[in-house]
């Protein structure tokens, strides 16, 4: 609703065609009073050359309307523009043929002559105002066919046949030039006056339209023009006088305001595609920034739900740890093992509210790198000893491949450890028991990095889910009946530390063949002691 009325608003404007139109009118019986008067003959020498340059006007035109109207139909699928389309490409051919068989133009397949010339040209007439006449009945009729390329091509093959044929065939045709009289004939003369009938006829049709816009208007002043111009050459005595030229100015100046026409349709569609555009775009920012607010909002209430959570768990992790002390009195082996699984889960709850803050922060960009050089093999093998025993527990075979030349890296000492326990903790979870869980380090190529690789032998990860496992809450089998706990934001965690570093993240696995982690750091220094 809105696109089509700015639309009318860019075209409408009906009220003021009736005095223009009546002011063109006058300005063309003017141009015909005066050809009268100060009437002709031009010289042989000079209007061929003023005939082809207003002829080849005429087939650019035409050319261009074609295109134009091509692709207008491609957008919109209406009858009238491929009609239109069709209707230039075979009037820009014929025209062509038309020009370059005027009388003193060289020999174009016969030789050329005032009857091949005007043959060329009434035939053009009749299929430009029969296009013209069905083009404007059809109205704004939808029609989408599938291989209109094919009809284009087809229409313009056809096009060259027949000037072909008409060429071969002059003799056998109804003369529309008397070289022995030096005239048009009257079967030319007729077939103008069918041409004018047809043209008016799509004038009167554009007249009872409810509403005009410029584009009719644009089109009732071609129609027009194109019948002055076929009234004007009834009335030549001689191919070079006044009323010749005069004919091919007003059909220049019709071939003018079809191509307006159509310009103002396209101008119509840019405005209607451009108002759209901006209205789709005020749209998408808005809503981008809605959800922008949703998710500053989301990460607030994570922030704040587990900074409360936070206090009274870490207060039930110290108090089991006193149970377990045993100092306020001996507890039996149930009791025990049931303060252990306390404990256990709290620390493992406390974890995950610990990755919900990180991310949070890290989304407010308030996440700071203490960098500084350390031995990247220190710290695995620190890690390795707080977490071996979780992985004798399950089964799991968990070694070190230490590297003798102890790398240096320059990195935040407790967030690369963060990054390690989360691999280390996801390879954990997803390995059998009987399997292996390899961590080694190794220099890059370049010598500016460290590789660290975490390997190991569990299930693996489907190619199609290696690029979503690092975002945020994704879980490979998110139901609720899935073998696999955990909330999905420790390798999303992971990776924008290690981003955060300056380094990078992938993984390399295949289903029921395990899977390799790599992430890389910085030795040396980049900004800084807190980016």
């Amino acid at each position: 609703m809105q696109k089509g009325m700015l639309l009318k608003k860019r075209l409408l404007a009906g009220k003021d065609f009736i005095p223009q139109i009546v002011a063109w009118l006058l300005f063309f019986l003017l141009l015909n009073f005066l050809a009268g008067k100060y009437y002709m003959v031009i010289s042989g020498d000079v209007y061929p050359s003023i005939h082809l340059v207003m002829e080849f006007v005429i087939v650019i035109v035409a050319i261009c309307a074609s295109l134009m109207s091509w692709y207008d139909y491609k957008y919109k699928h209406e009858l009238r523009m491929l009609i239109l389309s069709l209707t230039f490409c075979v009037v820009a051919l014929v025209e062509f043929a038309h020009a370059v068989s005027y009388a003193g133009m060289p020999d174009f397949i016969t030789p050329s002559s005032p009857n091949k010339a005007s043959t060329y040209w009434i035939i053009a007439r009749l299929l430009l105002s029969t296009g013209l006449l069905v083009a404007v009945f059809s109205k704004n009729k939808v029609k989408i066919i599938r291989k209109s390329d094919l009809i284009l091509a087809l229409f313009a093959l056809l096009s060259l046949g027949l000037i072909v044929a008409v060429a071969l065939y002059l003799p056998h045709l109804p003369a529309m030039y008397d070289t022995s009289t030096a005239n048009q004939t009257s079967v030319k003369i007729a077939l103008e006056y069918a041409v004018m009938i047809m043209l008016g006829l799509a004038a009167v049709r554009l007249l009872l339209k409810k509403e005009l816009n410029r584009q009719d208007f644009h089109l009732f002043l071609a129609l027009i023009i194109g019948i002055m111009s076929d009234a004007t050459f009834t009335l030549y005595d001689s191919v070079y006088d006044t009323y010749n030229l005069l004919g091919h100015i007003y059909l220049v100046a019709s071939f003018v305001f079809i191509f307006k026409a159509l310009t103002e349709e396209a101008v119509g569609m840019l405005y209607e595609a451009i108002s759209t555009l901006k209205s789709q775009r005020e749209m998408l920012a808005e809503t981008n920034r809605q959800l922008q607010e949703t998710d500053r909002i989301k990460d607030e209430f994570l922030a704040n739900t587990s900074h409360e959570l936070r206090s009274p768990l870490t207060a039930v992790i110290a108090f089991t740890e006193l149970l377990m002390d045993e100092s306020s009195g001996e507890l039996n082996d149930l009791q025990r093992d049931y303060v252990h699984e306390i404990n256990d889960s709290g620390r493992e709850l406390l974890g995950m509210i610990n990755g919900f803050l990180d991310l949070s922060k890290i989304a407010a960009g308030k996440t700071f790198l203490y960098r500084e050089h350390f031995k990247i093999d220190e710290l695995i093998e620190d890690i390795f000893l707080r977490m071996r025993h979780l992985f004798n527990n399950k089964g799991i075979t968990l070694e070190v491949a230490r590297n003798k030349n102890q790398l240096p890296v320059w990195a935040d000492r407790g967030k690369t450890g963060q990054v390690l326990t989360n691999l280390l903790s996801n390879a954990l979870k997803f390995t059998t028991t009987g399997g292996k869980v390899v961590v080694e380090s190794n220099s890059g190529d370049s010598g500016r990095d460290v590789i660290i690789t975490v390997r190991d032998t569990g299930i693996g990860i489907d190619i199609r889910d290696q690029e979503k496992i690092f975002q945020p809450f994704y879980q490979v089998d998110g139901t609720s009946t899935r073998n696999y706990g955990g909330m999905g934001i420790g390798l999303n965690l992971a990776k924008k530390l290690v981003e955060l570093h300056g380094g990078t993240i992938r993984v390399s696995s295949q289903q029921n063949a395990g899977s390799i982690f790599t992430f890389t750091l910085p030795t040396e220094e980049t900004g800084d002691l807190r980016d």
